[in-house]
């Protein structure tokens, strides 16, 4: 009996020793496949690894911008989501040049900007390190040590900050090659849907409107109210008919790539090849970049707004500009049409109820407005961050 109970415990022991290993492995694969993950882990690895008392991680996320966007051990909140342009502070320096930086006393430092200083002394910081995670040339973030005592950062601190940024490069490399590739695939899924809901519920809509007018045109004759019916049961027709053209044009839009500006100008050369009216999209100046999520809001808010006036403006032209204004950008489509006189308060329609809907929450504006010369200006702010 007791051969066999030590030999129960022993199993147990190794299948918790393998269960450990199988939830090691899967958050390796985790912080391969999701930036926000990894970068947490990364925050927690550097702080561990270099016996810290802070750890902080953040990604790149313009051409030169850096965003801290997890942290393990901070006391005050200044540093979470702190926006870090290159060259400014310790890890702007890191980011700049490519290499390891650290100083021994943060706020009284030489070496670097004090852009960061408020932020850095809320949390008592005093020593720091930075350290860029690159990959192929290219730095795709920085990860951050700090201590609350002046300390040194060298030695076996600094090569384990090293390779922890060595395996950073690696996984958000990873985790944004398969975000894209998801992106992909999420673009080519919504065109086959599209694809299939023209061929199928496009078809019987058609169907039945064209069995309606039939219907109506034998029954001129007959009751009042049987007209009656079938004359609202055409328009809800029409309506659905044109709310599932709306869902299939949105589905059939690939999502932003290449930029606004060259999103918005394709989606202009788009609506001209439909409608033949001149459509063209400028960029006044240099326009910072907002984000991913803002810039979809933008992109799907100038796309509401160009099919508004498709629908009910009857323009021969429509300009669209993007313009830095107010710590945000600002999107402009601008029409000489009839100001949508055709379908009455237009502004308030569900399309254009959801799209300000969706601007909002990510504290912006839209408005609508009408120009001096003819036509309507829909314009759309939303904040950098």
């Amino acid at each position: 009996m007791g051969q066999g109970h030590r030999a129960s415990e022993e199993r147990a022991a190794e299948q918790g020793v393998r269960f450990d290993e199988l939830l090691d492995e899967h958050s390796q694969v985790l912080n391969l496949l999701d930036d926000t993950v990894a970068l947490r882990g990364l925050a927690q690895r550097i702080r561990h690894e270099c016996g810290a008392h802070i750890g902080l991680a953040g990604p790149v996320e313009s051409e030169q911008l850096l965003v801290l966007r997890q942290w393990n051990g901070t006391w005050a909140d200044g540093l979470h989501d702190l926006h870090v342009p290159m060259g400014l502070g310790l890890g702007g320096l890191s980011f700049a040049e490519l290499r390891p930086v650290w100083v021994d006393d943060y706020c009284a430092s030489e070496l670097i900007t004090h852009d960061f200083d408020r932020p850095i002394s809320a949390d008592g910081i005093r020593t720091m390190l930075a350290v860029p995670m690159v990959r192929a040339g290219r730095v795709h973030g920085v990860v951050y040590a700090a201590m609350r005592e002046i300390t040194d950062f060298g030695g076996r601190r600094l090569d384990a900050a090293v390779n922890v940024a060595n395996s950073g490069g690696l996984a958000l490399q990873t985790a944004d090659a398969a975000r894209r590739q998801r992106e992909t695939a999420a673009a080519a899924e919504r065109r086959r849907i599209a694809s299939a809901l023209h061929d199928s519920v496009g078809a019987q809509l058609f169907r039945i409107g064209a069995e309606l007018r039939d219907l109506r045109t034998h029954a001129e004759d007959g009751s009042t109210a049987l007209l009656d019916r079938l004359v609202s049961l055409e328009n809800q027709i029409a309506e659905t008919a044109s709310a599932f053209r709306e869902s299939v044009h949105a589905l059939d839009h690939d999502e932003p790539s290449g930029g606004l500006a060259a999103t918005l100008s394709g989606d202009c050369a788009a609506f001209q090849r439909r409608t033949g009216v001149t459509a063209q999209a400028v960029e006044i100046g240099t326009t910072p970049d907002c984000g991913p999520h803002r810039t979809r809001v933008l992109v799907a808010a100038a796309r509401e707004a160009l099919l508004n006036v498709e629908k009910h403006a009857a323009a021969h032209s429509v300009l669209i500009s993007v313009i830095a204004l107010d710590d945000g950008v600002t999107v402009s489509v601008a029409d000489d049409g009839n100001g949508w006189n055709d379908h009455a308060a237009a502004g308030n329609g569900i399309g254009l109820r959801s799209t300000a809907d969706r601007v909002e929450e990510v504290g912006g504006t839209m408005s609508v407005v009408t120009n001096e010369d003819g036509g309507l200006t829909v314009r759309i702010w939303v904040p950098l961050w």
